[in-house]
């Protein structure tokens, strides 16, 4: 993983400021010495490029000594960043389609120093972090048409519980997560819901649970953005379950009906280390 990768992150995340609509709005690009005059939306987009810019740093600083378990942490940490994103962009969701597609890019660069972490620790397929789920045909809920709009109630207690698992609080997150998914079951954010629902499970090395959250969101969201991630997390949480044949199945789906995706280029990755 290089620094030039990273660095790309940055550029994105001004790129999509700019494009937002928020410079022209709130007095012109992030910085100190306007910082007054910053909309929350940009006050938590330089948040992003703070913390992306430490993680420059540090992966800059690494070098062949160093731990899996320190690989794991900046990806654990990466995944929190995406999470901030997803947050941005719920506040920026009725901005124009090239603010959208500038996310959808950042997301795909923060996929790719997942993939390149994973890659220079030369991890084995049960490494930590990986997502889980369970096997394919349980608790497939019928998919039914998802709210476009979320009530005010509902957006509180996604963001709530969002929150929770950025601070670590995984237990909390998982609980606020399934309340939410009770209350609102085809929801607005139910699809988020049982994705991080899922990555708060993998972190506990819950990974019955976690395959639970994974196959649900895929079987009960088919036209959910996340279901690429999500078939992707399944067949890494396969492999953390011992089922080689599912998991190899689950990755082979993502490349399969989503080549564009890059989940699917990870897939790709994924099978070579599996051996097929």
């Amino acid at each position: 993983m290089t620094v030039r990768r990273i660095s790309g992150i940055t550029l994105a995340i001004g790129l999509a400021f700019t494009a937002s609509g928020c410079a022209s709005d709130f007095g012109g690009p992030i910085s100190s010495s306007n910082s007054t005059a910053l909309s929350p939306a940009e006050r938590r987009l330089q948040d992003v490029e703070t913390k992306t810019a430490q993680l420059v740093r540090r992966m800059d600083s690494m070098n062949q000594s160093q731990t899996d378990q320190d690989l794991t942490r900046i990806r654990d940490e990466v995944r929190f960043l995406r999470g901030d994103i997803e947050k941005i962009r719920f506040d920026l969701d009725n901005r124009d389609r090239s603010t959208k597609e500038l996310f959808a890019n950042l997301d795909r660069r923060l996929g790719q120093i997942e993939a390149g972490g994973a890659a220079a620790a030369a991890a084995p397929a049960g490494a930590s972090g990986t997502m889980a789920t369970s096997s394919p045909g349980t608790l497939a809920p019928a998919a039914t048409p998802k709210a476009t709009v979320a009530t005010p109630e509902e957006e509180r207690a996604y963001l709530g519980t969002f929150d929770q698992l950025k601070n670590g609080k995984y237990d909390e997150a998982v609980r606020g997560f399934r309340g939410m998914l009770d209350q609102w079951p085809q929801g607005r954010y139910a699809d988020n819901g049982w994705y991080w629902m899922g990555e708060a499970q993998m972190v506990k090395k819950d990974f019955a649970g976690a395959a639970n959250s994974f196959q649900s969101l895929v079987s009960g969201f088919p036209s959910s953005p996340k279901v690429a991630d999500g078939l992707y997390k399944l067949g890494l949480a396969q492999v953390e379950l011992k089922r080689p044949v599912e998991a190899k199945a689950a990755l082979q789906r993502v490349i399969r009906e989503y080549p564009s995706a890059n989940a699917a280029n990870l897939a790709k990755q994924k099978l070579d280390q599996l051996g097929g």
